[in-house]
Formats: structure tokens, sequence, C-alpha cells
């Protein structure tokens, strides 16, 4: 782990940094333009689609990257809209007109209303009546919308292998044909570039520990064929990975969740001390799941100097230590969000005694809102890698729904399920070890 020595001296200016942060966020949160968040929320979904059908191959890395960036964002962001309407319950009504009058301007359609799915599930049960009644109609006429975008997924998962391409509802795909026609994914990556891409540092004197990260590093390749592993980013969220949980458990699997230290609890003078989700934390490690580090505050870590990304990456470590007891449920596993990593990064990684872990299945949960969809994916990817670590986010509803099929569909096509023990990947007391590198 990180000497206390050099978090003591990188503490003052990390800790001034939080709190103008935070108190920025904070007055933003207080000032903010309704409509202009939801136009903003809607801006990001079109640009994650536009993403998602790139072709060419050499930006299919970067968009993924981008998309997720563009994503956490938009979680960030709806979060933020729940709370700027509900501040004041005098000023509940006329905030929530703000958000329903650019909803319902005649430049967006049911497709784009369906990036505010979760936050008018949240403000459902804070409104005044009125406002009440009003969001449980937009509910329902999406929840019909996501009935119509399913398609014929029956047929599709029949087949074995799956098609390469999913079924898709062709309102859905004029929807996407329509907003990719409006910009490109080369003009939004070019845009995202400064927000993506850092100023590296020189690396002369951790070379030998970016080498090692570099050994060390999971990709989903470790695993014996047929084998995948479960992992979900971005938790714990106090709705959904509770239902994850139990989905989990129904099914008899177990997986690996990568924690935001933020939603863990907060580090203040070198002392961790655990936050509300202490008892979510406490139920997935007496279910056998464990737990990995995802940083502090979700950055992108190529970005940060070495002594910040150094408190992201010990921070949230604290934490785990504090809230996790020694066993199965900790792992040394650190994800970097969004994927992102250099030398710097994967050097941090290897001093602080962890390894990165990566995924070579990617649901994109994050980006399609049909959790049939998703599960086609996920299916697809890990027969066509024959193995894999699964990346998935237990933050929202739609993987909540996807989970069950994914299970089902990957046993029934002879996939098994590995999980962390403490010490290492096994499958099953029967299988016994599988051997990462």
């Amino acid at each position: 782990m990180i000497s206390r020595r050099l978090r003591e001296a990188i503490r003052p200016k990390v800790l001034l940094h939080a709190c103008v942060t935070a108190l920025l966020l904070c007055a933003a949160a207080a000032q903010a333009d309704v409509g202009a968040m939801v136009k903003q929320l809607i801006e990001n979904q079109r640009r994650i689609l536009v993403l998602r059908e790139v072709a060419s191959q050499w930006e299919r890395a970067e968009a993924r990257r981008a998309g997720q960036y563009l994503f956490f964002h938009n979680q960030e962001l709806a979060r933020a809209l729940v709370e700027r309407i509900t501040h004041s319950l005098l000023d509940m009504p006329a905030r929530y007109r703000e958000m329903t009058n650019v909803l319902d301007e005649s430049a967006y359609s049911d497709e784009d209303r369906l990036i505010v799915r979760a936050a008018l599930e949240a403000l459902s049960r804070r409104l005044p009546k009125n406002e009440r009644r009003d969001a449980i109609r937009r509910l329902a006429r999406l929840t019909e919308l996501r009935k119509l975008l399913r398609a014929d997924f029956d047929h599709a998962f029949q087949r074995i292998p799956l098609t390469v391409v999913p079924p898709r509802a062709a309102q859905w795909a004029a929807y996407v044909s329509r907003i990719s026609g409006a910009t490109s994914a080369r003009k939004i990556l070019e845009e995202l570039d400064h927000e993506l891409v850092g100023a590296p540092e020189p690396i002369a004197d951790l070379t030998e520990a970016a080498a090692r990260g570099h050994v060390l590093e999971w990709n989903g390749e470790e695993l014996p064929e047929r084998t995948v592993l479960l992992t979900f980013d971005d938790g714990p969220h106090s709705i959904y990975t509770p239902a994850i949980l139990d989905i989990l458990k129904e099914h008899g699997v177990h997986a690996v969740f990568f924690e935001i230290g933020h939603n863990l609890g907060e580090v203040s003078h070198g002392v961790a001390t655990p936050g509300h989700n202490q008892s979510i934390v406490s139920r997935l490690i007496l279910e056998g799941h464990a737990l990995g580090n995802h940083s502090f505050t979700h950055p992108v870590l190529p970005r940060l100097n070495r002594q910040l990304i150094a408190r992201e990456i010990a921070d949230t470590q604290a934490l785990i230590e504090v809230m996790v007891p020694e066993g199965h449920g900790r792992t040394h596993g650190f994800r970097p969000p969004y994927g992102a990593r250099d030398d710097n990064v994967l050097a941090q990684i290897d001093l602080h005694h962890l390894r990165s872990v990566i995924w070579n299945v990617d649901s994109e949960d994050w980006a399609d809102p049909v959790p049939e969809s998703i599960a086609h994916r996920v299916v697809r990817e890990a027969e066509k890698a024959g193995r894999g670590i699964v990346l998935m986010h237990d933050i929202h509803a739609r993987t909540v729904e996807a989970l069950p099929l994914v299970i089902r569909e990957l046993r029934k096509r002879g996939f098994q399920f590995a999980w962390w023990d403490g010490q290492k990947l096994v499958v099953d007391p029967v299988s016994g070890m599988v051997a990462p590198r």
C-alpha cells in the first residue's frame, strides 16, 4: 500500500481540490437550469448511441471509452437533475414543469425521453400529487416503448451461435439512423479528446512498476474455455445493487463488484469512514461476492498527476479494508475508470499491490436501453471470445432486467461462472481452480 508519509504529503492539495469541487457542484445544483440539464442529458445520450454505431475498427476502443465517459456523466447529471427539482418543496412543481416543457418540445421523440426514465422514477416518489400523476403517466408511455423495442429476441436466442446482428425494432433503427446523420463518431471523439487524453508525466523512475502492471493485468484471456467472470462497476446503488444480489443468489452465481470510493464512504485525515451503503457491502460479502477498487471519484486517470492517481486508488482501498473483513470478499483487483490506463496508472496500481482488471466482454448496458439486446450482446461476445470477463453496471434498471437472461443463456451454451475466493479465481468446488497468469 501507499506509505503514510506519501499520503500526508499529497493530502492538503487533494483535499483543497476536493473541497473546491464539492462547493462548485453544490452551487451548480442550486443554480442549475433544469431545462439545460435535460437537454444535455438527451444530447449526451444521442452521442453515446452514435458512438455505438462506429464502423471503423480503429475507432472502436476509443468510441467505447468515450461512450462510457458520457454514460457516467449522464448518471451524475441525472442525480443532479433530481436534486435540483426536489431541492425546495415550494419550487418543486415549477422546476418539474421546466423539465417537462423541454421533454415536450417537438425536437425530441420518445426515444430521446428514455434517458429521463430513471429520473422520473425517482421523482415520482417525491413529487406533489398532481406532478406525481403526470410523472407516472410519462413512465407508462416509456414502458410501452421499451416493450416495443424488445423485438423478437426469443427467436434470436434459439440460435447457437447467435446471429451477429441482434434484432432491432424498426422504430428504434429509424431513430438511430436519424441522429447518426446529424453528426459522426469521429467528430464526437474530437470534441471529447481534451477530456479523455491527458499529458502524461515522465515515468523514468516507475518503469519497473509499470512493466509489472502490464504483465499482471487481467483481461479475460486467463480464464479456461467456456468460463466467464461477471463484474459490476460504479456501485453500490441503494436499489439496483440489492436487486442484482437477489438475482445472483437465485441463480447460484457469484461476481466481483468494482466500487467507487465516494459511494462507499469518506476518507479524512487518513481515517476511512463507511457510509450508508455499508449494509449493502455487508450483504454482498455475506453472500459470497467480492469487492474491487474502481477509484474514488471515477476520473480519467491518465489526465491526473501521479499523486492524484495514488490518492484515487489509496482512499478507496482504505475504505474497502475497513468495510470488508479479510477473506473472500477482498480482491487485489483495480479497474481503471473507462478502462483508461497508461504507464503512470499501471505503475501506481502495482505500487499499491493491486492488479489491473479489464474486460473483454462489454455488455454495453451503459448505452443500450433494451435488456434483451444487452443479453444478446453478452452471449454473442462470450461465444466469440470463448471465455471472458463481463463488464456490467449495477446502477440502473436495465442491467437488473438483463441479468437473468444473461445467466440462463450462457449456461444453456455450456458456460460456467468463475468467482474470487479470497486468493484465486475458482469455478466451483468440483471444477477447482482457474489458474490466473
